[in-house]
Order: structure tokens, then sequence, then C-alpha cells
């Protein structure tokens, strides 16, 4: 859960000189650093069998406002649509606000700020960006076009859970290369 000091001072300055480059084109342009083939974000990429249940029904369903979240997840919930200016959420994020205990852990599950039922994880970098989501084992858990079951991009490591998150090459509102895929 604990990570080396200068990855969190990468993920800052890499935040740090991000600049928005979503256009809203057609997408399908290639990314220039990695020679990946950029869709649309929130085009389906991750390969689901159909049959398996959708964990976000609750963490993680689409929203437009703060407002689409509350009757799922009660007071405190948002709806997001970017995180930090570098990652889309195609068709917004229902979730709710959440503390780590310093900035060297990346997660912790079942935090009660998330649900004092426990179940739900709290991820992110505090003092940065974080919040409340459910751990996946596969790309079916995730059932909204657009999101697959992965590591959190840029913070995570090996071994760390896996949460239904978009796509990072074509979520990626930032042409400076400092996405992690």
């Amino acid at each position: 859960m604990k990570r080396p000091l200068a990855l969190l001072l990468g993920f800052g300055l890499g935040l740090l000189s991000s600049v928005s480059a979503c256009d809203g084109g057609s997408g399908n342009e290639e990314d220039g650093e990695t020679g990946n083939q950029k869709n649309e974000c929130g085009t389906e990429w991750a390969e689901k069998d159909g049959m398996t249940p959708s964990i976000m029904d609750t963490w993680g369903a689409p929203c437009a406002t703060d407002a689409d979240c509350v009757p799922l997840l009660g007071d405190g919930a948002v709806c997001i649509q970017n995180i930090l200016g570098v990652y889309d959420l195609a068709g917004g994020y229902c979730t709710r606000s959440c503390s780590l205990p310093n900035t060297s852990v990346t997660f912790e599950h079942n935090d009660p700020d998330c649900d004092p039922n426990g179940g739900v994880t709290c991820v992110g970098v505090e003092g940065a960006f974080t919040a409340c989501a459910l751990p996946c084992d596969n790309h079916s858990q995730c059932g909204r076009e657009g999101y697959g079951c992965r590591l959190m991009p840029d913070i995570a490591s090996e071994g760390d859970p896996n949460f239904c998150l978009m796509n990072p090459v074509d979520c990626c509102t930032t042409d400076s290369g400092e996405c992690g895929v």
C-alpha cells in the first residue's frame, strides 16, 4: 500500500504540467508518444462476457450532476467527470469523497468515509484526488461501455487492487504524455 516518494512527486509534477487537449473530435487519431490508436473516450475497449452482473450500478454509475448520484449513494455523493484535468470519465462516475491517511497510501479497503458497512475502497493520492470505488476482478464486472477492470493509472503498483476505470489512452486529456497506460 505504501509507494515511494519519487512516485508521488512524479505523479504531482505530471499533473502540474498537464495541458488540456480534449477537443471532442472524431477520435481515432494516433497517439504520437506510444503509437496507440486513440478512439473516442467511452468507446468499448475491454472485452466483456455480457452475462456477469455489473458492479457499476451504484459506485461508478453514470451521471451528469451530483444530484444524479444522491439517490444511489446518499448525501455527499458526487458526480465526477474528470480526474485532475488528466482523465475524462465517460458518462460521469458516481462516487463519494474520502480521505487516505497520508500521501504514501494509495488505497484503503473498507473505508468508513465511503460506506460505514465496508466493502468499498478509498483510492487516490491524499491532497490531490481521492474517491470511493468497488474493486473488480475482471472486465465483465464493469457493466458500462468504455470501462474496464484495471489498475489505477499513474499511482498503482503490481499487486494493488483493480477498479472499473476508463481507457487511459483514449480518455487522456493531455498531449504531454504523462497519462499512465
